[in-house]
């Protein structure tokens, strides 16, 4: 149901009328600009080759091929080698980034298509557009519009990020023309990206949009962003009717806070798990939360009930066939597991990928996986009772800041400013 028009709608839609009839010239002058200058679209703004954390890699940690090949599997030219002591990408590599999401324990890295830069990426548009799009160069073939997010391939995206997103927003959609990826020489990236929204699907329970015309694309801002955005604008601009305090929380600037506060729960959940199970191994190795697996656990701290149905598989041990080589503790490069001096095998549940990598290594037979308890991927939160009291308190500041601009909008009426008058 559409929400209802007041009068700050329709003095939004003056201004911005306004400002095209103030500019006529606006998009002739922009097709005028010297083409030996402009500049032109290209697909490799948005690639970059990633780069390979060898200590992060099952395989090279335990000493022994086979452990896991996942990026093997889905590099489409096989640019992926390792010569048992590193990993290393070579110049046939199509940069399209599917490694990335492949890999469990994150030993490839490129800055701006890892799993919390791209979250806020998104969150940011799907905070700002009625709609955010998700779509991949060849796609689009063009500079993209502000709510158009452009990846090297869609099968950059980690199920757990997409999960994360979808719980938080119901405004994301991807966009690819029906045939685009028949021709792709990213052979993978279609089959990765596929599983990677059906798991975000199943677990969250909500369904990712799908565009395939660029017609049906629509670039509007939200209601609430705009209203927000030009009321903070009012106030910068000297206007008294509002208090100093109440811009904090509108436009843009409430959509910052809302990717900090996204943040410092992040944070606050990580000191949270590390304060419950101590942050080490008996050896004193730290434990490790890849970003993929912190999006997932601040997801379901909010809602505990999503932990049902996000799978996780741990590794359990046989003791009566354990001969405590620890070949599975090396073979984990996130240090989810450990062998104490008594010989007792542990596992963390918040930190295991569920790679299967110590059972491989495992030569006794002693390790199979089985699902883990949710309720061991609900954090503990010390601070539950000081955060409730907080969120009161915001929601006290929403209700006084809505009261203010009622009255705000009163004071225009009262100016002889009306709806009627459009």
């Amino acid at each position: 149901m559409a929400e209802k028009r007041d009068i700050l709608d329709d003095i939004i839609d003056i201004q911005s009328d306004w400002m095209k009839v103030s500019h006529p010239l606006g998009d002739i002058a922009d097709s005028l600009v010297d083409p030996n200058k402009a500049h032109v679209f290209n697909p490799a703004d948005y690639k970059g080759r990633p780069r390979a954390n060898s200590a992060y890699c099952v395989n090279i940690a335990a000493k022994r091929e086979g452990l896991c090949s996942r990026c093997y599997d889905v590099c489409p030219v096989n640019a992926i080698v390792s010569d048992g002591k590193a990993i290393k990408i070579q110049d046939n590599c199509r940069e399209c980034g599917l490694c990335l999401s492949a890999c469990p324990t994150e030993a490839f890295q490129l800055a701006k298509l890892m799993s919390k830069q791209l979250y806020d990426k998104v969150a940011r548009l799907a905070s700002t557009y009625e709609q955010c799009y998700l779509t991949c160069t060849r796609a689009l073939g063009r500079f993209p519009k502000d709510n158009e997010v452009v990846l090297p391939c869609v099968g950059v995206l980690t199920p757990e990020m997409l999960f994360s997103l979808l719980v938080d927003y119901d405004n994301i959609s991807v966009y690819l023309p029906l045939g685009i990826c028949d021709r792709c020489q990213t052979t993978t990236g279609e089959e990765v990206y596929a599983t990677n929204i059906g798991l975000a699907e199943e677990w969250s329970g909500f369904s990712v949009g799908l565009e395939v015309d660029e017609a049906d694309l629509t670039h509007e801002q939200t209601r609430a962003y705009k209203r927000g955005q030009f009321v903070s604008n009012m106030a910068r601009a000297g206007s008294t009717m509002l208090l100093a305090g109440s811009p904090a929380l509108l436009g843009a600037k409430a959509v910052a806070e809302r990717i900090r506060r996204h943040t410092q729960k992040i944070n606050d959940m990580q000191k949270s798990l590390e304060d419950a199970v101590g942050g080490k191994t008996s050896t004193n190795r730290r434990h490790i939360l890849t970003q993929a697996r912190k999006l997932a656990l601040s997801t379901i701290q909010d809602s505990p009930a999503l932990a049902n149905v996000y799978p996780v598989q741990i590794p359990v041990c046989d003791s009566s066939l354990c001969s405590m080589c620890c070949e599975c503790v090396a073979a984990c490069p996130l240090h989810a597991c450990d062998i104490d001096a008594g010989g007792h095998f542990s596992v963390e549940p918040a930190y295991c990928v569920s790679c299967g990598a110590c059972v491989k290594a495992c030569d006794d037979g002693a390790l199979y996986l089985q699902p883990a308890d949710p309720a061991d991927l609900v954090v503990p939160d010390p601070n539950a009772a000081k955060t409730a009291e907080q969120r009161a308190l915001v929601q006290k500041a929403k209700a006084e800041g809505r009261a203010k601009v009622s009255k705000y909008l009163d004071a225009l009426e009262h100016l002889g400013i009306s709806s009627d008058d459009k």
